[in-house]
């Protein structure tokens, strides 16, 4: 009988599977503890509070990116996009089309962003790059287009956030990002992204405060927990499926690395 191949192992010496879902784990416990540390007060609020704000700048965007997405692919319009400096924004529109998709896309776009910007973190050369500056394209259009009412923080905001990608997608270029591991960059990010749906859920679980699971129970009659419980669903999904295909890819590249050949004895 035929043996199934044997498991390669990681940079980290261990099996393909154990060293993926480590490293998920840890960008996210580094990613909720310098969101949290930045809530504290005092030094802990001082030093991290910046940092935790960028990343909260980078969630708020992509959740009021999904609401404006499908707002403008239906039959209704945007008023007002804001981005505020302590880390919440807002999409103001008005609605002339079906609401399910505007209303449920808030919490289910920064997961899927998170995915693909994890997935494409790892050793990927000009594929990560180009992913980058795709990201930051998207948040400067997006920001220069859509209509805002106070339009000094949000553009500022957003410029902040496109200077940061494009100087990470750099440095991931340079021979710096050989020797350091600039690539925890983007990963801390995608993991902001990937379980602000679940930090979201604290919140969300707040039945009855204003909420888009509040607005999807109103208009649908389905209970708000169900609107959350599709969330974090979705959340999960994207999870996984990013997992899988870390995995899959790892196990390409190890198989498929050039071996070295034992030096000859003279």
């Amino acid at each position: 009988m035929a043996r199934a191949p044997k498991e390669p192992i990681s940079t980290l010496k261990l099996p393909v599977p154990s060293a993926v879902a480590l490293e998920m784990m840890l960008a996210a416990l580094i990613s909720l503890l310098l969101v949290e540390l930045g809530r504290m007060a005092g030094p802990f609020g001082w030093v991290f509070g910046p940092i935790s704000a960028w990343f909260n700048w980078f969630a708020t965007f992509f959740h009021e990116f999904g609401h404006g997405f499908f707002v403008l692919i239906s039959d209704s319009s945007i008023v007002d996009f804001q981005l505020n400096w302590d880390g919440s924004g807002s999409v103001t529109y008005t609605v002339e089309s079906w609401r399910l998709p505007i209303s449920w896309a808030g919490y289910a776009t920064p997961p899927l962003v998170g995915a693909i910007l994890y997935w494409e973190a790892h050793g990927r050369g000009l594929e990560t790059q180009g992913t980058l500056v795709v990201i930051a394209s998207i948040i400067g259009g997006v920001t220069l287009w859509w209509p805002k009412e106070d339009a000094v923080s949000t553009i500022t905001i957003a410029a902040i956030l496109v200077v940061s990608l494009l100087i990470v997608a750099l440095l991931c270029a340079s021979s710096i990002g050989k020797r350091v591991p600039v690539d925890w960059v983007q990963r801390i990010i995608a993991a902001t992204l990937l379980i602000e749906g679940v930090r979201s859920v604290w919140y969300l679980l707040g039945l009855g405060e204003p909420s888009d699971a509040m607005s999807l129970a109103e208009l649908y009659v389905l209970p708000e927990f169900f609107w959350v419980l599709t969330w974090l669903v979705w959340t999960a999904a994207c999870v996984l499926v990013t997992y899988r295909l870390e995995v899959m890819d790892r196990r390409r590249k190890l198989l498929n690395a050039p071996r070295k050949s034992p030096a000859k004895k003279k």
